[in-house]
């Protein structure tokens, strides 16, 4: 065989085994974890986390303050920084059947349609557990926390009076939204440190819920704590509350 015969042969099966070689890398580099899969990478590009649900807010503009038009807004907030004016009166009261006769009005024994739904499941919850529980006081009109607030403060100084009854105009009561709860037959106050409210503490928020006015939290809401005293501010809030331990004013960001 002639010296360039041999080297063409030579050549060309240089350039078949480069090729196999070439193939081979080429194979690898586009096997994915499953058989037949390409992986495709955007460098600098990472996964991009799922965003957490957020959380109802209050709808109610901070500008609206003193609020004189009933709002359907759960969240609501009315504190002493915060009023309505006399003119501000819960829409869709019902009463509720679940409540101490001898305390209030007529119209105390009322809430919002929602909230009244949700106090009388807890209520029955309470009964199932054991205890024996009923709302005193829902709604309360402009006057009637303004008859309440001056008995208070002719009884025991308007100073003190404010720390644990709200002047007139500064009640969530007027609201609707929220409520006081006791044992049937005793005075509103001797429902702190009794198994029943020890069970409101740990389970109104499963009815929606929350202790409104906490015993470490008097600096933030302005009043002592009340043990009687839930507000409805809904499921998926209320459960977030007490989970982290927080006020209304916490969770709205609203500390002023």
């Amino acid at each position: 065989m002639k010296l360039k015969t041999i080297l063409v042969l030579a050549l060309a099966a240089a350039l078949m085994l480069t090729g196999c070689h070439k193939a081979s890398a080429e194979d690898e580099n586009t096997q994915g974890s499953g058989a037949g899969e390409t992986v495709v990478e955007t460098a600098g590009e990472e996964a991009a986390e799922p965003e957490e649900p957020a959380l109802p807010m209050m709808e109610t503009s901070l500008d609206d303050y003193p609020l004189s038009t009933p709002t359907d807004d759960i969240l609501v907030l009315v504190n002493k920084t915060h009023p309505v004016t006399r003119d501000y009166v819960a829409p869709d009261l019902v009463t509720v059947a679940s409540c101490d006769n001898s305390v209030g009005n007529a119209d105390t024994k009322k809430m919002r349609k929602v909230a009244a739904d949700a106090i009388e499941e807890l209520i029955a919850g309470a009964k199932d557990a054991g205890y024996n529980i009923v709302m005193r006081t829902g709604y309360r009109s402009y006057d009637y926390q303004d008859y309440l607030f001056n008995s208070y403060a002719a009884s025991y100084g308007e100073e003190e009076a404010n720390t644990y009854s709200a002047r007139p105009g500064q009640s969530e009561h007027q609201t609707g939204w929220c409520c006081d709860v006791g044992r049937p037959g005793y005075g509103l106050t001797s429902f702190d440190g009794t198994a029943e409210a020890a069970w409101v503490a740990d389970n109104c928020w499963r009815y929606g819920f929350i202790l409104r006015y906490p015993a470490d939290k008097t600096d933030i809401t302005g009043y002592i704590y009340e043990s009687w005293h839930i507000r409805y501010v809904g499921l998926e809030v209320a459960k977030y509350i007490y989970d982290n331990g927080l006020t209304l004013e916490e969770y709205l960001g609203i500390l002023d």
